[in-house]
């Protein structure tokens, strides 16, 4: 084997057979099934695997192949090449290969890696393509969720390897949707289990999710989070696509909704409840933004679970 620097490709060609390894590639005949089916064609794995201290692993591939490539790194070191474009690859990082590009990929021949690995497609696979063809790094602390998203990994190569029957392909293609979550929306994925997010917006979200009884100002927000209204509306409209005024607002609609259907409230207790004093201008905001009246909408609930 001949390398000058761990980021330079190998000459020799390599193999992929390492102790401890998992993996299982699905054949033509249960990706076809996995494609006609509506429940998880969109979304789906082809190929799954896990290969510790992998120090003969390399792959060149000319024209790519059909689905996303996911390498997660969790010890040692490698090294993606896409087009001109070499990526060291290190403890904590992940990277996505997209679908049709020609790449090259191999562990570091003196701190070989330790990965799990996914082939994942479907049309709805390349809706998260922001997050494709980039190192992204998983900062490692107590409240990372490390071995959580590990044990994710490890489930759905379970229910494979279990075998190709129908509950298991759905269960397992179903879970892809929790694996890719937990490396695409770190903050969220940590913050449900209560770990706490240093972002503002979340922080903002936080505190208003703890005052949803209260009428908070954008003044309030911008307080909490030490930063000014302008820069806060700004951060928070280019992560969540809103205002926090209006998320706020659909906050404690939700809120409402679970007040006068679960609690079964009276329109104007829920009003009272969440910080109206006036449960006309409570019903007409929550008529604009879901869409009908409080007491249509406790009518139609009713009527629903009766059936």
């Amino acid at each position: 084997m001949k390398t000058s620097i761990n980021t330079i490709e190998p000459i020799d060609g390599k193999t992929d057979s390492f102790f401890g390894d998992r993996s299982v590639v699905m054949a033509k005949k249960q990706l076809k099934t996995i494609r006609s089916n509506p429940l998880i064609g969109g979304l789906y794995i082809s190929d799954i695997g896990f290969y510790p201290h992998a120090r003969t692993h390399y792959r060149k591939r000319k024209t790519g192949i059909n689905e996303n490539i996911l390498i997660y790194c969790i010890d040692g070191a490698g090294s993606i090449q896409i087009g001109r474009n070499v990526y060291k690859v290190q403890a904590n990082h992940y990277f996505v290969i997209p679908a049709h590009e020609a790449h090259t990929y191999w562990a570091s021949e003196h701190t070989p890696w330790s990965i799990y690995w996914m082939h994942f497609g479907g049309e709805r696979s390349f809706l998260f393509n922001e997050f494709f063809g980039k190192v992204t790094q998983i900062e490692q602390s107590s409240k990372s969720r490390i071995d959580d998203r590990i044990n994710l990994f490890n489930e759905l190569l379970t229910a494979l390897e279990s075998g190709f029957s129908i509950q298991n392909l759905n269960y397992a293609n179903l879970c892809l949707n929790n694996v890719l979550a937990s490396f695409f929306f770190v903050d969220t994925f940590r913050a449900v289990k209560g770990q706490k997010s240093f972002d503002p917006v979340d922080q903002a979200i936080l505190f208003m999710q703890k005052n949803v009884d209260r009428n908070l100002k954008i003044s309030d927000l911008s307080t909490q989070v030490h930063l000014s209204e302008s820069h806060l509306s700004k951060l928070f409209r280019n992560k969540t696509g809103s205002s926090p005024l209006d998320y706020f607002i659909n906050l404690k609609m939700q809120e409402a909704i679970r007040l006068l259907t679960n609690q079964s409230l009276k329109i104007k207790e829920a009003a009272y409840r969440l910080g109206y004093n006036d449960p006309y201008y409570f019903t007409r905001i929550f008529t604009k933004h879901i869409g009908s009246s409080p007491a249509s909408f406790v009518k139609v609930s009713k009527r629903t679970r009766k059936l």
